[in-house]
């Protein structure tokens, strides 16, 4: 791929703009300063309008520019010259990237926002500009705006120099806000700002967690912030999560806000996401991968620094189980896909960049390795390996070998041989011990869709907790020995051994019908870590049952029977004194008795129902609306008033999801019709919509066959990062092959596109699986279910 640094070496922008949000248009100068390394240079201009440059000062003629396909070319440039001078104009979009406008409903008014998205290359659509990681420079920032009484937000204050860095953290936001400002014990000052519509004393959370998570970032890595300020930002409009601009943080609403009533789930995310967010002031700020094939040097390390800051921070929310159970599961379910990216991927085409953001490999899988590097080197030693990395690094661009390299004096293995084994190919092993407790043992790739072959990665040690990226094939006597012991073995232990079981399987090496007798011992557990697997094994479970079927109303049954002791025993509302694991055991079984339709929980919880939301249990808020719409769906129109008039995040979503719920089909084409009203469902939020509608088996194919006759609909609404999801997602619940056909029939042609290629093999390959392990153990799981 052509990269434009080698022809020109940015040391300064100069940007002076004027930003028009009701016009709906940016116009002004921009003046790039540096070195000239060809007669040619070229910038990214993509969807912008030049109407002069000047070099050195000196007017250059229309022959000796041109901007064509996103690219402005420079002709016959001295190679003296330093500083060119681009004078252009452009459009403010809605879809998120790029200059973007957001909107919000304030007392009785639309509010307009204009907000930044750059990551990965979509600062070309905002200003000329070499639009390449490796491509830092200082900004320098002058914008002027019609509305005075708009607030203008950048990553530092305006006509102040940034730090040098890539152009994807550049960012600015301009609107109506309100915020609040606290400052840590470094000094620094905290602001998170929201829109008008919400409440102010919704942002001192997300202030209190990144206070300290500078502070403990700051302490641990050795290079202090650099900045005496930092700005969040909660944007009503906003495509991914976050976005760790530096300095200016931006979030998606729910991501940010925590409102009084707010239940521990959403502080949990809420304070995943912020420390994430600053993990990233150093890990991809500071020091920036050189190019995106290693977008791993940023996220992977992000996402596990956010659960050493959070428990940290917060250790009552014992943050490392949902680690467990959620991120480093969902790296094992996925990457046992023939087909799936390794951490470490090339990137040919721009279009391809977006497909590397797969959350369940780059954040996830990369997480779960940088845990297994730390736990074998200690977390001290780990710190002076990274404090070294960043005082060599600061203000530069690396690769992962650099990051090795500082880490290798520190530890007592070869880093960088095993991370490499790790990084640069997809999957994982299944290792099988050859002698007792595994000190010998052999490796093969694990599969769920193909032959497992002999291969090797370089393990620090085997160890039965949840540290490495691998799964331990037991055999039946060391499993029922673990298992006869099973009050005995810590948490994580616990937990492998029945992860690694309920992925062994989905292939021949287990039988599906063996997990049925298995799960049966937990009736009387009391982690809710343990019985958030179950809760994945009963998931896996379904795909062998037809809907409505009478084999699928026993299975039901059998999880009815499971989870009542247990939910009798917690009960189905808040009480006082109950602790974390108490509030997401109540929330896991309620889940399942949602599923298992025990028509007296989903009664006792409708009779909980109240039009004043904000009054509602927030710890149960979704199950209360969900249970009373399953029971009664007349009451869709008023949740969807309360939709349409509701600014908290929580509640909003919570409608939403319940509005999916029901078995009416009329219900549900109403709630079909609102993935085509983007003024009521924001097009943040259409995905979610559609995913949940696609899950409800009462129109899941009525809704896929919207999909295909409003491909180019979604397309619009998407931004480049989210349109795989839809391949991806809807994988994931195909059970027939009838749904297999109609799934290959529309996505096959578009495997064309690189934003899509992998999404759609991946997802062929998974579906294969699924329907061969249907195929061969469906009889006999459905015999088994009748004997339970």
């Amino acid at each position: 791929m052509e990269r434009f640094l080698d022809y020109f070496v940015p040391e300064r922008y100069k940007l002076d703009l004027f930003i028009d949000k009701h016009a709906k248009t940016i116009s002004g100068t921009v003046e790039i300063i540096g070195k000239v390394l060809s007669e040619t240079v070229k910038f990214h201009a993509v969807g912008l309008e030049v109407e002069g440059v000047e070099i050195d000062g000196k007017v250059a003629g229309f022959d000796d520019f041109e901007c064509a396909n996103g690219v402005l070319t420079l002709f016959k440039v001295p190679r003296d010259a330093s500083c060119i001078k681009v004078r252009y104009h452009g459009s403010l979009n809605e879809n998120m990237e790029g200059v973007y406008l957001s909107t919000y409903e304030y007392r009785g008014k639309t509010e307009v926002i204009v907000a930044t998205q750059f990551e990965s290359h979509y600062a070309r659509e905002a200003f000329p500009c070499i639009d390449e990681p490796a491509a830092k420079a200082v900004f320098e920032l002058s914008i002027t705006v019609p509305d005075k009484d708009d607030l203008i937000l950048a990553n530092v204050p305006l006509g102040e120099p940034t730090p040098r860095m890539s152009t994807y953290l550049l960012a600015w936001v301009v609107g109506k806000f309100h915020g609040k400002t606290v400052k840590n014990r470094y000094g620094v000052e905290v602001t998170t700002y929201c829109a008008l519509n919400q409440d102010v004393d919704s942002v001192d959370f997300a202030n209190e967690v990144a206070g300290k998570a500078l502070e403990y970032y700051n302490d641990n890595f050795g290079v202090k912030y650099p900045l005496p300020r930092l700005l969040q930002v909660a944007l009503p409009d906003f495509e991914a999560g976050a976005m760790e601009n530096w300095g200016l943080v931006t979030y998606r609403e729910s991501m940010l806000l925590v409102g009084k009533g707010a239940s521990l789930g959403t502080r949990k995310s809420v304070a995943l996401t912020v420390t994430h967010e600053l993990a990233h002031q150093w890990f991809g700020d500071l020091v920036t991968m050189r190019w995106w094939d290693d977008l791993w040097l940023n996220e992977s390390f992000a996402s596990i620094m956010e659960y050493y800051a959070t428990d940290f921070i917060l250790p009552e929310y014992k943050i490392w189980e949902g680690f467990f159970t959620g991120d480093a599961l969902a790296a094992l379910k996925r990457d046992c896909i023939s087909g799936v990216q390794s951490v470490h991927q090339d990137v040919k085409d721009p279009a391809e960049i977006a497909t590397l953001f797969d959350p369940a490999i780059v954040y996830a899988k990369g997480a779960r390795l940088m845990l297994m590097v730390i736990r074998a080197m200690g977390w001290d030693d780990f710190c002076r390996g990274m404090r070294e990395y960043f005082e060599k690094f600061a203000y530069g661009n690396t690769v992962g070998d650099d990051l090795w390299d500082a880490l290798l004096p520190h530890a007592r293995f070869d880093v960088k041989a095993m991370m490499h084994t790790f990084i640069d190919q997809p999957g994982y092993p299944v290792v099988t011990s050859t002698a007792v407790d595994f000190t010998e043992v052999s490796q093969k790739r694990f599969l769920i869709d193909g032959e497992m072959r002999e291969s090797s990665w370089l393990l620090p040690a085997i160890s039965e907790d949840m540290s490495g990226h691998y799964i331990l094939n037991l055999s039946n006597d060391e499993f029922e020995e673990r298992l006869a012991r099973f009050d005995k073995l810590g948490l994580e232990e616990k937990l492998r051994l029945l992860i690694d079981r309920d992925l062994l399987a989905k292939t021949e090496m287990v039988e599906s019908a063996s997990l049925l007798p298995l799960i049966l011992k937990f009736k009387n557990e009391s982690s809710a870590a343990v019985w958030n697997i179950i809760l994945t094994i009963i998931g896996g479970m379904k795909v062998f049952f037809d809907y409505d079927s009478a084999e699928e109303a026993g299975f039901k049954k059998f999880v009815r029977d499971l989870v009542a002791p247990k939910l009798s025993e917690v009960g189905l509302v808040t009480r006082d004194g109950d602790d974390e694991n108490v509030l997401r055991l109540r929330a896991i079984l309620l889940a399942l008795a949602f599923y298992a339709e025990d028509k007296a929980v989903l009664s006792s919880l409708a009779k909980m129902y109240e039009t004043d939301y904000a009054e509602l249990d927030a710890e149960i808020r979704n199950d209360i609306l969900d249970a009373k719409i399953y029971l009664e769906p007349g009451v869709f129109d008023e949740y969807l008033e309360a939709y349409k008039a509701t600014a908290d995040p929580d509640i909003k979503y919570d409608l939403l999801f319940a509005m999916t719920m029901p078995k009416d089909k009329e219900v549900l084409s109403r709630a079909m019709k609102l993935m085509e009203n983007v003024e009521v469902v924001k097009a943040q939020d259409q995905f979610y919509l559609f995913l949940y509608l696609y899950r409800n088996q009462k129109v899941k194919a009525e809704v896929f066959d919207w999909l295909c006759g409003h491909w180019d609909y979604v397309k619009g609404l998407s931004g480049d990062k989210s349109l795989e999801n839809y391949p991806r997602y809807t994988a994931m619940s195909v059970r027939t092959e009838e749904e297999f056909k109609k799934w290959r029939e529309f996505f096959e042609p578009l495997a064309n596109d690189p934003a899509l290629t992998r999404a759609v093999e991946v997802g062929k390959n998974e579906i294969t699986a699924r329907l061969k392990l249907i195929a061969s153990d469906g009889t006999k799981m459905r015999e088994a279910m009748k004997k339970a």
